[in-house]
């Protein structure tokens, strides 16, 4: 079954699919305001929607739903059923139909005390399974194995894609100068199943003299079912945590579950040392509450200063990069392993040169390199894994231990490496992690230590300034006191020989409510503060569906951080904000920032200003303003949109429809839409992921009334920086309509066919009319001549389509006399 829009954010059923308009009623057609629809509503009278089922992200088709003026919603039986098939066992779906009332349509009520609660969101026209009976839930397999997705695949990639980001940086200095504006350029170019993808820009600061500068050039090709990818150029492979990210100018090949995750923006390269290969914003979460906020340059950075002051608080980083790509990592583990499933095997490989330096561009030694890495899934209890590294200068092996023994309850994760080469050097690290008691309650404790001597050095360590003895050691316990309350207790210990020892303990109490998060807390500390006991408090309320205000304030360290914001997301027309406000010691600082995402660009803009005091808070000001597009191609069609991460689909409507708009986006019917198509050519949305089964929603905007659309979505599994080409609608642009009559009366609930001799792309479609004579027939034609034929009564009745007819084609009162006549 098809939808057919007819009015805004209703779905009506028909059996193919037309664009939304509204029918203007014809002089002599009384009571004939279109086709299969009701003249009006009547109060309390429900509107018919066919509204998408959602589990985890993920589409399971959709039901027909009666949506009442006063919220209330129902569902029909049928589809419900249908859709919820593939997530109940055979014995689940007889006890839940079973339990279901003898009705077409059912409430949310009736649905949950059979077992399933449903949550329909008016906002996105979306209805969200919440929780199934695990009684009836189907069985669900853990570990490697791939399950089959229950929607086929509807859309294939093209053959050749691809795209290119071009984001303009605008720059003001401490003293109020505008810099040379810079150019960063990123993309992908895709040719069966091969693909070129590069990542630099032209920029005077960075690299001076020409002003072009690479981040990383690379060819990949993958292997999916295997989940193996080969790369040649920049390299980049995983290895064990200790060891850091491997980085060569070679070949490298790597397989694993999370081989297929898009690179992130953020790579570990060092004990302490970070990768940012594009400019970003960094902001440090602790427990989910966002307290540091840094606008940082691509390049190499040192964690050392940060790891010190938020270690072991349940701490995250959250980049957001140019493009609008994003990423969470752990604080203290970027590489953190899990177990794998037994006779899993995760493994990597690079050959090539080592890099002596990040600056603006990697550039590499004239001696080379190996990194190796192995890891498999022994047991369900067991996982181990080895690695080694060889290079003229550093010579390293390693190996790990994930295990969670039946004698002893609770995860262990050792590991060990040894180099040598300048020197003898050591590493190793020890965690372990325990839940246990009343599920209610959630009681949880984690411990994790690591130590590095001075003289351990990796393959990346080679571009680093200087080593050092490092230890870190971090512990955590947290339980509920209550439904809305908990209790966090934890401490960290960092030493290094050229850092200050930074020690610390504390204990935190958080309530949750639906308006606010108020955290209270005492801590006490030895760091670069100085040593003694302070309180602390922090209160989060959300203002709204996307916008909320922070503020804390530290008495140990003297520091009061507020901060208001506005979330976005991916539709044109979203828009948000970061407002804050800190002081701490004697300095503060103001920082603002704001996103705008529109049709063909994204736009973000940084202002920040700080000094000794509020009075001179204006002494040292900075501003930043980005502006990203993208030119995206696919079989032969050019897209303009925001900058694209990684898959991407380009959308235009047939040529036939010229005036039309290509529409993209799962809120398309409350007109929050992806991306448009207009005057600079097709639309284009940049957010699919790759490996990722996802679905595709476009609609036909414009005067597109009568016009068939298609199916209205498509499921794809995008590979890696893939392009799609999709074509909206078709030249079946006519609808025709009116009433059948008999010479008894009107012709209600009559059957037939629609045929045509003329049109040889027209598939014969079945015809019907409901109980007041009414029908419709889609898909035609102007110019094309189509034939009626009833099976009972037997008639015949000719439509002729004019070369000029408009997308609703109305016609006259039709009388067909039984008896094999042909009418007009």
């Amino acid at each position: 079954m098809k939808y057919v829009n007819y009015l805004p954010g209703v779905v009506l059923l028909l059996p193919t699919a037309v664009a939304a308009a509204p029918v203007v009623q014809q002089p002599g057609t009384p009571g004939a305001v279109g086709p299969m629809v009701e003249e009006s509503v009547p109060a309390g009278s429900p509107t018919r929607l066919l509204v998408p089922v959602i589990r985890s992200g993920r589409v399971y088709g959709d039901v027909l739903a009666d949506l009442y003026a006063d919220g209330q919603i129902r569902y029909e039986r049928v589809t419900l059923l249908a859709r919820l098939s593939n997530l109940l066992s055979a014995d689940g779906q007889r006890q839940f139909s079973a339990a279901l009332p003898n009705d077409a349509m059912l409430s949310g009520s009736d649905i949950e005390r059979a077992g399933v609660t449903l949550r329909y969101d008016p906002s996105l026209l979306e209805i969200y399974i919440e929780a199934i009976d695990p009684q009836i839930a189907a069985l669900q397999t853990l570990g490697s194995a791939v399950s089959e997705e229950a929607l086929p695949i509807t859309l294939e990639p093209s053959r050749t894609s691809a795209y290119l980001n071009v984001i303009g940086d605008f720059r003001v200095d401490e003293v109020n100068e505008l810099q040379t504006p810079g150019l960063l350029l990123t993309g992908a170019v895709r040719h069966r199943g091969v693909v070129l993808e590069f990542d630099g820009g032209i920029d005077s600061e960075i690299a001076p003299g020409g002003g072009f500068y690479r981040r990383y050039a690379r060819v990949v090709y993958d292997e999916p079912q295997l989940k193996r990818r080969w790369t040649a150029g920049d390299v980049q492979v995983s290895t064990l945590g200790l060891l850091g990210g491997v980085f060569v100018g070679g070949v490298g090949v790597e397989k694993g579950r999370r081989v297929f995750n898009e690179f992130g923006p953020l790579t570990q390269i060092g004990s302490q040392e970070i990768l940012l290969d594009r400019d970003a914003t960094v902001e440090v979460l602790v427990a989910g509450r966002q307290v540091e906020t840094l606008q940082l340059r691509a390049g190499s950075y040192d964690l050392t200063q940060l790891r010190a002051e938020y270690g072991g608080r349940d701490a995250q980083l959250f980049i957001t990069d140019v493009t609008g790509r994003r990423q969470i990592a752990d604080f203290d583990t970027f590489l953190d392993p899990g177990s794998l499933a037994p006779g899993e095997t995760e493994y990597s490989a690079a050959l090539g040169f080592v890099p002596d330096g990040f600056g603006n561009q990697p550039t590499y030694t004239s001696s080379p390199a190996f990194s190796g890495f192995y890891r498999r899934g022994i047991s369900t209890r067991l996982t181990l894994g080895g690695a080694v590294q060889i290079s003229e200068i550093a010579q390293v092996a390693g190996a790990e231990l994930i295990a969670s023994p039946r004698a002893i309850p609770g995860r262990f994760d050792l590991g060990l490496a040894l180099s040598t080469g300048q020197g003898f050097g050591i590493a190793g690290r020890a965690g372990y992690s325990l839940r246990w008691g009343d599920p209610d309650i959630g009681r949880q404790f984690s411990v994790n230590a690591e130590y590095r001597n001075a003289g351990f050095a990796t393959l990346i360590d080679q571009i680093n300034l200087g080593r050092a003895e490092t230890f870190t050691l971090t512990a955590n316990y947290s339980q509920r006191l209550s439904e809305r309350t908990a209790l966090v207790v934890g401490g960290s210990w960092f030493e290094r020989e050229d850092f200050r020892a930074n020690r610390t303990v504390f204990a935190d109490v958080v309530h949750y409510t639906r308006n606010y998060r108020l955290t209270a807390g005492v801590e006490y500390g030895q760091d670069f503060v100085g040593e003694g006991f302070g309180i602390r408090v922090a209160i989060s309320i959300p203002l709204g569906r996307s916008t909320r205000a922070d503020a804390s304030y530290n008495s140990r360290r003297d520091e009061f951080r507020a901060l208001a914001s506005r979330s976005f997301d991916d539709q044109v027309g979203s828009w948000g904000y970061d407002v804050g406000i800190r002081q701490s010691q004697g300095n503060s600082s103001v920082d603002a920032s704001g996103t705008y995402v529109g049709n063909r660009f994204f736009a973000r803009g940084f202002a920040t200003s700080s000094g000794r005091g509020l009075d001179n808070i204006s002494d040292n000001p900075n501003a930043r303003v980005q502006v990203g597009t993208a030119l995206g191609y696919a079989d032969g069609l050019l897209g303009i949109g925001r900058p694209i991460v990684d898959s991407f689909v380009v959308a235009a409507p047939h040529e036939e429809l010229e005036g039309r708009e290509a529409v993209l986006g799962s809120s398309v019917q409350i007109g929050r839409p992806d991306a448009l198509s207009g005057d600079l050519g097709a639309a284009l949305s940049g957010r699919l992921s790759s490996y990722n089964r996802q679905t595709i929603i476009y609609d036909l905007g414009g005067d597109g009334a009568g016009i068939d659309i298609g199916s209205g979505i498509e499921t794809v599994l995008p590979p890696y920086r893939s392009g799609y080409r999709l074509t909206v609608g078709s030249g079946l642009t006519v609808t025709a309509f009116g009433f059948l009559n008999l010479p008894s009366g009107r012709a209600e609930l009559v059957a037939g066919t629609v045929t045509s001799s003329d049109d040889p792309e027209f598939e014969t479609q079945p015809f019907f009319t409901n109980s007041a004579g009414r029908f419709a027939i889609i898909g035609l034609k102007p110019g094309y001549t189509y034939e009626v034929r009833l099976l009972d009564p037997v008639g015949v009745y000719r439509i002729e389509v004019p070369e000029d007819s408009e997308a609703l084609f109305q016609l006259d009162e039709i009388m067909i006399v039984p008896s094999g006549g042909e009418q007009e």
